[in-house]
């Protein structure tokens, strides 16, 4: 797995990735992702980006759109604008006005928030 810096795009403005993307650390998705997310870290999808994949992360921000299921242990934050399409594992769920999840949510506890 490739190493990403502190917000340091993985896919960038314009670009498309199509297959598995896994990384440690922080990413910040730009562009469009379509496929799977496997994260040790936190993932930042960017306002305008799209991400149409199964996301596993420690923790998710989003402020553009995701189509998919969620699993993340620490935290998922939709920002203003935000758009989740799909069921969500969290320990923490932070929903801005105006963000938008479509889908079930089951918040994690205990040990299943440590997975």
């Amino acid at each position: 797995m490739g190493e990403a810096a502190s917000n340091e795009p993985v896919v960038g403005p314009g670009s498309r990735f199509e297959g598995t993307l896994a990384f440690r650390g922080e990413a910040r998705v730009e562009g469009e992702v379509e496929g799977a997310v496997l994260a040790r870290g936190r993932l930042h999808v960017a306002p305008g980006a799209v991400v149409r994949a199964n996301i596993e992360a420690d923790e998710l921000v989003v402020a553009g759109v995701v189509e998919g299921d969620v699993v993340a242990p620490r935290r998922v934050a939709l920002l203003a604008g935000a758009r989740l399409l799909g069921d969500v594992r969290t320990g923490s769920l932070v929903l801005a006005d105006g963000a938008v999840l479509e889908g079930r949510c089951e918040m994690l506890t205990g040990l299943s928030a440590r997975r």
